[in-house]
């Protein structure tokens, strides 16, 4: 059993305490709204962003960073990519050498098209930051329907360590030290999913979404490989993965 702390109380994280809760981890979950503390407290579910999800009566719910992040095996930070930057730079006081740090939200940064475990390790340079990432839709994952996912470390020890973490029999997950090519697929296939709802918008079909899904991930792909990442990643979960699953689904 690990001790997790869970940086962000929205929908990815919820679903993750539910998750690693019925993983039989210890799961604490921190958020600085404290309407959002009260009502994961008492109503034990987020009622505006992930309605239906219980959370288990052993999931502890607070307000106070400090001690979300103390005597922790794991964080799982898991707030907006625009509130990376500072929530990781408020984490930094209570952060121990060697923290495993895992990152499960998606973006760059506008100002500096950093991807967010940079972010995270420029801000805490004592973590080990990991990123989980993949085609999961927290709705979906919270109510532990069949989801797979990669986890990308710097070591293949770290990467195992987590794999084994949030494995479980409804939600699979595999590793790559390809960090930096599976926040990018993460990052860009926005574009392209956008593009795929204006399709849909315009009354468009089948033959044009697939096209734009194709040709899409080949220009992230030699986007990505020229930014340094993979070929391999962009064609696997974290790629073409994370397009299909944004571009098809109803809660995207």
């Amino acid at each position: 059993m690990a001790k997790i702390g869970i940086i962000g109380a929205g929908t990815w994280g919820t679903a993750l305490a539910v998750l690693l809760n019925n993983n039989g981890h210890e799961v604490m979950i921190w958020s600085i709204i404290p309407e959002e503390v009260e009502m994961l407290r008492t109503k034990r579910q987020h009622e505006k962003k992930l309605p239906g999800v219980i959370l288990a009566p052993n999931i502890d719910v607070t307000g106070d960073l400090e001690d979300a992040m103390t005597d922790k095996d794991i964080l799982v930070l898991a707030v907006p990519s625009p509130f990376t930057r500072s929530t990781a730079h408020s984490m930094r006081a209570f952060c121990k050498e060697g923290q495993k740090i895992v990152d499960v939200a998606k973006g760059v940064e506008e100002k500096t098209l950093m991807t967010l475990s940079q972010i995270i390790e420029e801000e805490i340079p004592q973590a080990d930051v990991a990123v989980l990432s993949g085609p999961s839709h927290a709705e979906e994952v919270g109510k532990c329907i069949p989801t797979t996912c990669v986890v990308g470390a710097h070591s293949r020890e770290t990467a195992e360590y987590l794999q084994n973490i949030f494995m479980s029999k409804v939600f699979r997950v595999y590793t790559t030290p390809d960090m930096l090519g599976m926040e990018l697929g993460g990052a860009l296939k926005n574009v392209i999913a956008l593009a795929a709802g204006m399709a849909d918008g315009l009354g468009y079909g089948d033959n044009t979404k697939a096209a734009l899904i194709t040709r899409g991930i080949a220009e992230i792909a030699r986007l990505g490989i020229k930014m340094g990442g993979i070929p391999e990643t962009f064609y696997g979960l974290t790629g073409i993965g994370d397009l299909i699953v944004t571009c098809a689904s109803v809660h995207t």
